[in-house]
Formats: C-alpha cells, structure tokens, sequence
C-alpha cells in the first residue's frame, strides 16, 4: 500500500517537473536559431539545441521537421570532433521523410553533401516504396486542388453570368384534354385555332337555336283543349318539325365534328416567348435578347396535321 502511494507520487513530482510543451511557433523559433548557429559555425551548440528538440519531438508539420534533422545532421558532422553515427542517423530521419532531399552545394559544403549522397544511395531499398507513396500524394494532391480551382472559377463564372443575366419570365400555357370535348368549338379556342372555333360557335347557335325555336313553336301550335294541330297550323307544324330535327342534327354533327377536330389537334402545353420583367445590368447598351424557345418534337408532329387541316378548310 505505501509503496503504491509513493509510485503515485514520485510519478506527479515526474508530471510537474516536465517542460510544458512547445507551441509550433516556439519550435519554430527554435529552429531558427539553429539554423543561424550553422550559419555563424556553432556547430556544437547547434548540435545541442536541435538535439534536445528533436527528441521531444512536438513537431506540427513535416516540413518543420525535416528541416531540423537536416541541420542536426550537418551540425553532428561539421563540428569538431565530427559524429557520423549521429549525423547519419539525423539524415537517415529526412530522407525517411522526405526521400527526394537534396543539399545544395553552394550552400552546404561538399564534405557534408557527398556524405548526404553517401546515405541516400545505401538506403535507396528503402526510400524508394516512401518515395512512389510520396509522389502518389502529391499528385493526388495536385489534382484535388486543380479540381477546386476549376470548381471555384466555374462557381465564380457562374456568378457573373447570373449577375449579367436580365431576369426574364418563361411563359407556359397549360390545356385540358376535357375541354375539346365541349360545344360551341371551345376545343378550337383552347387550341388556338379562333377562326375554326368562332364558325363552330356561330353555327352551333344558329342550329340549336333553330332546332329549339321550332320545338317551342310547335308547342305553341297545339290546341289547348285537344293537344292537336288543326288544319292551318297542322301543315306548319309538320315544316317546323323537319327545322327541329335538321338544326338538332346540325348541332350535334357540328359538336361532334368539332370534339374530334379538337381532340386531334390538342396540345398539353404551349411555350411561349420569355418576357424581359427587368432591364439588362447597368453598363450594358444592348438591348437585351430573348432566349429562342426550341420547339419540341412532339409539338412539332401535332403542329403537322394541324397545318393540313388548315390547308383543307
């Protein structure tokens, strides 16, 4: 029990007495110290610095990480007296990150790059899968920011062409197929066809009114006693009959003809002209232009027999 309690405490002495942990821009800062010890020839105390920070280890990017062995390994190998094992093992952690390094000899002397070299050719077996899965990712990495690029300008295109664009109302008439079934060439006038419809209309009230006035006139001729027609009004009677029965079957050919007409000839919809409601953007002195509508196949085969019939009448 009271060596449990003392692991326990000796374990937070332990907690409280290490270092808090490095931001990225402390490590960073770090580095960059480093690197002007290399460059004024601290190589020992350069050596020191990175040495401690790359064993703590708290790097945020890759390439903050690379750079730090890259002057470790040159540190271990410039100072006096030069550690190889540990500049080797310095460069063997790059090129475990970064397999495709490379030490610019203007900048790094030529002992340090030919030792460089040295390592990358011995451990070439191993960089070179790192290597094919590197590439992989920067492709891919290339293509998904090529892909955004292009989606942002088309996006961005998009935007303007939609700012340009007048704002314009498309127009649709929608008919019902009921409609041609009506009297009085309601079906004609649905479709459009006025001169058709109003001569149906015409005819369909003259002839049903015929019919329908002689009916009532024939009532009207009968005795009121007898129900029967006497001798003057009798042959009147007879003529107004053969009126009723021509007008009603006047009426009833024409409305049937006429359902028929219209019913060949229905079309569901019709697209109309788009019409501007809005001028074109500020800036622009063209006058604005309406979107042809194409015509679809189907209003283009109804329109066929339409015309013939036209041609007929």
């Amino acid at each position: 029990m009271n060596l449990a309690i003392l692991a326990a405490f000796s374990a937070a002495i332990t907690l409280a007495q290490a270092p808090p942990a490095e931001t990225e821009d402390q490590v960073a800062e770090q580095v960059r110290l480093a690197k002007r010890d290399v460059d004024s020839g601290e190589y020992a105390k350069a050596s020191q610095r990175l040495a401690q920070l790359v064993e703590v280890g708290r790097f945020q990017s890759a390439e903050l990480r690379a750079e730090a062995y890259r002057l470790l390994g040159m540190s271990m190998l410039l100072q006096s007296p030069p550690r190889p094992e540990e500049a080797k093992s310095a460069f063997r952690e790059l090129l475990l990150i970064d397999p495709d390094t490379e030490l610019d000899p203007f900048y790094v002397p030529q002992r340090v790059v030919d030792f460089f070299d040295q390592q990358k050719k011995e451990l070439e077996p191993q960089l070179a899968p790192i290597r094919s899965q590197k590439r992989a990712e920067r492709e891919a990495r290339r293509k998904q920011l090529e892909a955004e690029a292009t989606r942002r300008r088309e996006e961005e295109q998009q935007r303007r062409l939609r700012a340009l664009q007048p704002n314009v109302e498309r127009r649709v008439i929608q008919r019902e197929f009921w409609v041609s079934l009506l009297p009085f060439g309601l079906g004609q006038l649905q479709n459009g066809d006025r001169s058709l419809g109003y001569t149906l209309a015409t005819l369909q009230v003259v002839f049903g009114a015929a019919s329908a006035g002689s009916a009532l006139l024939i009532e009207g001729l009968r005795d009121n006693s007898s129900q029967k027609f006497r001798d003057p009004q009798y042959g009147i009677a007879t003529k107004l009959e053969i009126v009723k029965w021509v007008g009603a079957a006047a009426f009833y050919g024409l409305w049937a003809g006429g359902a028929v007409d219209a019913a060949i000839h229905y079309k569901p919809e019709t697209v109309l002209q788009d019409r501007l409601l809005v001028p074109p953007a500020p800036g622009t002195n063209a006058a604005p232009v309406l979107p042809a509508q194409e015509e679809r196949p189907a209003e283009r085969q109804a329109q066929a027999p339409s015309k013939q019939s036209e041609g007929t009448r």
